[in-house]
C-alpha cells in the first residue's frame, strides 16, 4: 500500500469504505471492466480500510469481535448477502433477544414480553393503543396511510408510498413524524420512540423513503428478525475485498486526504491529495473520479479553497450544492464495555438488546471470551455494548465525552500488558465510563457489578464522517435523486456512491446499491444477479 504514483491513473477512487472497496473490486476483477486493474487507483485519509464498518478486538477478548459500527446483515438485502457467499464467509445468527429482555422506561423496569400487559407499561394510551409493543404501534399507524403495508413486497411498499397522498398533499412531502401523529396518541408516539432505542428513526425524514425502510427491518417481532453477522468481524467484508483488489493489481494508499479538485483543459482531474504521513500535499492526475464519501466528506472537499481560488468548481456547477443537500447525517455513536464475567447472565439475558429512555437507549449482549473457539475456557471476559445511542442523546454524552482523564482500563489477569491499551481514535473518559456503569446498574436493577476493565468509542458525528447514517429530507423525489447524484454533472467523469444517496440508508446494502447504479450505468458493467456473484468470479 502507498507506493509512488507515476503518470496518470485511469480512475481514482476516494475512500476506503464499503462504497469505495467494492467499486475498486468489482472495477479491477469484474470480466467486463474496460479499466485495467493497475490503472484503478484507492485513496483512504484514515490508516485503515472499512469507513463506518470498525471491528475492535478489546483486551483479553481476542476471539469476541466488538463492532463499533455497523454489526449485522438482514437476509433480506440481496446485494450484501451475495457479496458474503461470493467471498466464502461464514455467517452466523444475529439474535435479537426475546421476551425476557429489558425495557427501562420512565423508571419502570419491564421485560419486552409484558408490552401487552397495559397495566405494566408506563404510558397513557388509549384503548386500541393499549397492549401494543412500539413496533405495533408504529405499524398501526403506518397503515391508516398505506393499508395492508404490513403485507407488502418492499417494491410493493414503495410503489404505494411513491403514489401515497395525505391530508391532500404526497406523502413524501411529510416527515414520519407527521405521519405517526395523524394516528397515534401523543403518549403512544413518546412510548414508539421511547421503546424502539432510537432518537431519530421516528423523527421527521422524508415519510415516503421512512416508511419502506421501517417496514423491512423494524416491524418484525423479536427473535424472528432473520439476521445474520460475521464471526470474523464485519470489518473482515471490506478487507477482503481490498485484498482481492490489490491481488488483481489495484493500488491502495492509506493516509492520503482528497481535500480539492479541478479539472484541467485537457480533460484530465487534478486532485489535490494532503499525504498524513509526509505532512504535505501532493498532485495526482486522473481520468476519472470516484467520490465513494458521506455527504459530511463531500462538503468539506466542496468547502475547501483550491490555491485560494475559491472552492473546487465542480461543486459549484448547476444543480450539484443542491442534490448534496438532499440528505442529512444522522448523529450516532457506539461505547462498548468490557467486563471481567458477564454479570448479565444471572438475569437471563444472553443475547439481543435492552432499550431504555436513558442516555444509553440500547444496550446489547455479547459473547465471553471462554466460550468462543479458541478462547481459554477459564476466561470469562464479557463484551456488552452499552450504548448505542443516536440523536439528543449523544449530546448528553458529548459533555462528558472529553472530560477529566481517559480511561485506563483496570487489572485483568488475561489482559496481556502489550494489548491493554487500544489506539487513541477509540479512547473515552473515566467519567464516561464511570456514567455508562451507574446507568447499566438502574437499568438492570442491581446494586453492584464488577466494574469495566476496558472500554472502546467511536462517534460517527466526528469528521469525516458527519453522521453514522443518513436520511432523506423531507419533499425530495429520490428516484429522480438517485440516479443523478451518481453522476451529478453530465459533461464530468466524477461520480458519487455510498449509503447516503441510497433507498438502504445506514446499511451496506446501500452503499452497495448506488455503486451498482454507478458501475453498471457508467462504467459498463454487468448488472450483478441477484443474490449472487458467481459471475464476477
Amino acid at each position: 500500500m502507498g507506493a509512488d504514483i507515476d503518470g496518470v491513473i485511469d480512475c481514482a477512487i476516494i475512500g476506503g469504505g464499503m462504497g469505495g472497496v467494492y467499486s475498486a473490486w468489482r472495477l479491477a476483477t469484474a470480466p467486463d471492466s474496460r479499466i485495467p486493474a493497475a490503472d484503478i487507483h484507492l485513496f483512504e485519509m484514515s490508516d485503515r480500510i472499512g469507513g463506518r464498518l470498525d471491528t475492535v478486538r478489546l483486551p483479553g477478548m481476542p476471539h469476541v469481535p466488538a463492532e463499533l459500527g455497523g454489526m449485522r446483515i438482514m437476509t433480506s438485502q440481496l446485494l450484501v448477502m451475495g457479496l458474503v457467499q461470493r467471498l466464502g464467509f461464514k455467517t452466523e445468527p444475529f439474535p435479537m433477544g426475546g421476551k425476557q429482555n429489558l425495557a427501562y422506561l420512565r423508571s419502570h423496569r419491564f421485560q419486552v414480553g409484558q408490552y401487552s400487559d397495559a397495566s405494566t407499561v408506563p404510558y397513557w394510551l388509549t384503548g386500541e393503543e393499549r397492549g401494543k409493543s412500539p413496533s405495533q404501534l408504529v405499524v398501526r399507524a403506518i397503515e391508516t396511510v398505506i393499508p395492508g403495508a404490513s403485507t407488502m413486497s418492499s417494491e410493493q411498499l414503495r410503489a404505494a408510498c411513491a403514489a401515497a397522498t395525505l391530508n391532500g398533499f404526497p406523502l413524501r412531502q411529510h416527515g414520519f413524524w407527521q405521519v405517526l401523529l395523524n394516528a397515534l396518541s401523543v403518549e403512544a408516539y413518546n412510548l414508539a420512540l421511547a421503546g424502539g432505542g432510537f432518537n431519530t428513526v421516528l423523527t421527521n425524514w422524508n415519510a415516503a423513503e421512512a416508511i419502506p425502510w421501517y417496514m423491512e427491518d423494524w416491524s418484525i417481532p423479536p427473535n424472528q428478525t432473520p439476521y445474520v453477522h460475521l464471526p470474523e468481524g464485519y470489518e473482515a467484508l471490506p478487507r477482503r475485498l481490498c485484498d482481492e483488489f490489490e491481488a488483481a493489481g489495484g493500488r491502495v494508499h492509506l493516509r492520503r486526504e482528497l481535500i480539492a479538485f479541478s479539472r484541467r483543459g485537457d480533460g484530465l482531474y487534478a486532485l489535490t491529495l494532503h499525504d498524513h504521513i509526509a505532512g504535505h500535499d501532493r498532485v495526482v492526475l486522473a481520468r476519472r473520479l470516484i467520490l465513494a464519501m458521506p455527504r459530511r466528506s463531500l462538503d468539506r472537499i466542496a468547502e475547501h479553497p483550491l490555491d485560494q481560488a475559491g472552492p473546487s468548481e465542480f461543486f459549484a456547477r448547476p444543480g450539484v450544492a443542491e442534490l448534496l443537500a438532499t440528505v442529512t447525517g444522522q448523529a450516532l455513536y457506539k461505547f462498548a464495555l468490557a467486563y471481567p464475567q458477564p454479570w448479565w447472565h444471572q438475569l437471563g439475558l444472553t443475547s439481543g438488546d435492552s432499550v431504555t429512555d436513558l442516555p444509553l437507549r440500547q444496550i446489547y449482549y455479547f459473547e465471553t471470551e471462554g466460550d468462543m473457539p479458541g478462547g481459554d475456557p477459564r476466561n470469562h471476559n464479557s463484551l456488552l455494548v452499552a450504548a448505542y445511542t443516536d440523536g439528543i442523546s449523544v449530546d448528553y454524552w458529548e459533555g462528558v465525552r472529553h472530560s477529566g482523564p481517559r480511561f485506563e482500563g483496570r487489572t485483568n489477569p488475561f489482559v496481556a500488558d502489550a494489548e491493554a491499551r487500544l489506539p487513541d481514535i477509540y479512547d473515552v473518559s473515566a467519567l464516561m465510563v464511570a456514567e455508562a456503569h451507574r446507568q447499566l446498574k438502574e437499568v438492570h436493577g442491581v446494586a453492584d457489578a464488577p466494574e469495566p476493565y476496558a472500554a472502546a468509542f467511536r462517534d460517527w458525528g466526528d469528521d469525516p464522517y458527519g453522521g453514522g447514517w443518513h436520511s432523506w429530507n423531507i419533499g425530495v423525489d429520490t428516484a429522480a435523486v438517485m440516479p443523478r447524484i451518481v453522476k451529478p454533472v453530465a459533461d464530468e467523469e466524477v461520480y458519487v456512491c455510498g449509503e447516503s444517496y441510497s433507498t438502504y440508508q445506514g446499511w451496506v446494502e446501500g452503499a452497495l446499491q448506488t455503486a451498482e447504479m454507478m458501475l453498471t450505468g457508467h462504467f459498463g458493467l454487468a448488472a450483478v444477479p441477484t443474490g449472487s456473484f458467481a459471475s464476477a468470479a
